[in-house]
């Protein structure tokens, strides 16, 4: 990386506060360092400022100038040095100075939470009811890739070629050639992205707004969505593997070459390519992933079974249950799937109990 990794934590317990800047420390190793929210100087007229305007300043100067990313708990009702904080204000000033932001809540969230406020956030929600070292573990990898985002981005800013968001994304990944399937993965911000290049200072500002954007694309569209890329149960619902044989080594071993290797790449959840999962089955002349490790590994590898009806081969992913579904047994198409994300599914059974949700 071409520069030191800085993260900025908004917490407001003290014990809580000291535990995961340890763990972020752990996480960060040698990349970077941590920052607790808290030191910081106003004027009287300052503080009369709204708080985004107030938090704009704080962040613009030492010792949070430059940071690579804000963590930031969902609840910050106890602070007392910044009274009223929220994360709302943090994720309002942070984009008006183009810093990507990962909040989070430590306490056990309710079922559906998660999907729930997927679209609706502005910034990266790490998952909830997990450890603080898993927390840090996921902050830091959110970090690194936006790092990794925006020391690529200068030199593919300034190839002619790459004149949309999806062939910048495309040429950062390294896969100029899927240009057209990212550009199916459009989201809402797409079209306010004149807009918020138009905010750019300098060039240096406006890598960092570009920057931004195409991380939370990435993180919360192409890799939240299987279709271009795909998670473990989806790549093993598609190549029709049970996802217990998909995990054995030697069945991983023969998709290797399409493991995904970009910006928050995550060595414990990896994802796979899956243009690059149908070529490595067709070279080898097979119709499906099964055939192929049947051949390669050994013949008793199962196929993948619809969990809603086991009676069926899967091929999709539930997006809610992330279980592997069949086409019969699921919906898809939802107006908040992204329109490349073909292999993206709500089942049955949850779209009867959910509907008046998923539909909207």
């Amino acid at each position: 990386m071409a520069s030191k990794i800085k993260i900025v934590l908004f917490e407001d317990t003290e014990q809580t506060q000291s535990e995961l800047v340890e763990a972020l420390k752990k996480h960060l190793k040698t990349d970077g360092g941590v920052i607790p929210f808290g030191e910081f100087k106003e004027s009287p007229a300052d503080e009369l400022r709204m708080y985004e305007d107030r938090l704009e300043g704080i962040l613009s100067r030492a010792p949070y100038a430059g940071a690579t990313l804000l963590v930031v708990d969902r609840d910050l009702s106890k602070s007392k040095k910044f009274l009223g904080l929220s994360v709302n204000a943090v994720a309002g000033a942070a984009k008006r100075l183009a810093i990507p932001v990962c909040s989070y809540a430590r306490q056990p969230a309710t079922e559906d939470y998660e999907w729930r406020v997927r679209w609706e956030e502005g910034h990266i929600v790490l998952r909830f009811g997990i450890d603080d070292d898993e927390l840090a573990r996921q902050a830091v990898l959110a970090a690194c890739g936006f790092a990794e985002i925006t020391a690529k981005l200068p030199g593919i800013m300034k190839d002619k070629l790459n004149k949309s968001p999806a062939k910048i994304l495309a040429a950062l990944l390294g896969k100029p050639e899927y240009s057209d399937k990212i550009a199916l993965y459009s989201v809402g911000d797409q079209n306010r992205l004149p807009e918020i290049l138009a905010k750019a200072k300098d060039v240096t500002d406006r890598v960092k707004r570009m920057g931004c954007f195409l991380g939370y694309w990435l993180w919360d569209s192409l890799l939240r969505y299987p279709g271009l890329l795909v998670n473990e149960v989806a790549a093993a619902s598609h190549l029709n593997i049970a996802t217990v044989d998909f995990r054995v080594p030697e069945v991983r071993a023969v998709f290797e070459d399409a493991v995904y290797r970009g910006p928050f790449a995550d060595p414990k959840r990896p994802q796979w390519w899956r243009g690059m999962l149908d070529d490595i089955v067709s070279r080898e002349g097979h119709n499906t992933g099964l055939e192929l490790v049947r051949k390669e590994v050994r013949d008793t590898i199962n196929p993948c079974q619809c969990s809603v009806d086991p009676s069926k081969p899967a091929g999709y992913y539930c997006i809610i249950s992330e279980n592997p579904v069949s086409l019969e047994n699921s919906k898809g198409g939802l107006s908040w799937f992204p329109r490349g994300a073909d292999l993206t599914r709500v089942s049955n059974l949850i779209f009867a109990e959910y509907g008046p949700w998923l539909s909207g």
